[in-house]
């Protein structure tokens, strides 16, 4: 497989969520305990995270690497090929995801963006903590323009975000960690809101640090299912609710 010469070899990342199917967890969490030793061997790997998301029906799990490139290795790998058809065959209902990269010094992000906002601590949060949170983002972050959230083509969630934890991860970067997700037409929106005193606010729950990331597009060819720009690719079971 030849490098992509067209895309800035920065840190990657990939936005995805999943359905399981029904019956089928305990299999799928003892294969992912035994899959993530493997995906950690990958050239470039630099983290696996997952979780629960709030008030929302989807899991979410993402992928950190160093570059493009190495994630396309990852993703062209026998290794992660035979996962692929498992979860086709028996693990997913329905799938989506999205990649993303970190501008390159000097590149400015062009319109649509990505912005991940960790937040570490020494414990989990309380349901009420939890709720509490959800309940200031629901007031405050609205007004600063966020995109609605979507997740497989035209269907969205509740709240322009996605706050998922805690994360199961490995490496594992701090005692506990959550994250805020969301998405905006532009980096300059997107720096409104992490420059506001609302979003400050997120320092009195734990330790916060946020990236802005820029699509990283497929050639329509490069995947299956992926959307007209390829930065979006998503895949249903026949018969299952989106």
């Amino acid at each position: 497989m030849s490098k992509r010469t067209d895309v800035p070899q920065t840190l990657t990342v990939m936005e995805a969520c999943f359905t399981l199917a029904p019956g089928i967890e305990d299999e799928f969490w003892q294969a992912q305990d035994r899959f993530g030793p493997v995906a950690a061997a990958a050239p470039g790997f630099r983290g696996v995270i997952g979780g629960p998301i709030a008030n929302s029906s989807w899991l979410y799990f993402g992928g950190v690497f160093e570059t493009p490139d190495h994630m396309d290795q990852w993703y062209h790998s026998r290794h992660h090929g035979a996962v692929q058809r498992k979860a086709h065959e028996t693990w997913f209902n329905s799938f989506y995801i999205r990649k993303w990269r970190l501008p390159a010094p000097g590149e400015v992000a062009e319109g649509r963006v990505f912005v991940e906002t960790a937040i570490s601590r020494d414990e989990a949060m309380t349901e009420d903590e939890v709720a509490a949170t959800l309940a200031q983002l629901n007031e405050s972050l609205p007004g600063f323009g966020p995109r609605r959230f979507e997740t497989t083509n035209g269907n969205f969630e509740p709240n322009p975000y996605q706050f998922v934890g805690p994360l199961e991860e490995a490496p594992q970067l701090a005692p506990v960690r959550y994250l805020l997700l969301t998405h905006w037409d532009s980096t300059e929106g997107a720096q409104r809101w992490l420059d506001s005193p609302a979003a400050a606010a997120l320092d009195g729950i734990g330790k916060v640090a946020s990236q802005i990331f820029t699509p990283l597009h497929h050639a329509p060819e490069e995947r299956a299912g992926l959307n007209a720009d390829g930065a979006h690719r998503e895949w249903i079971r026949t018969g299952s609710a989106r």
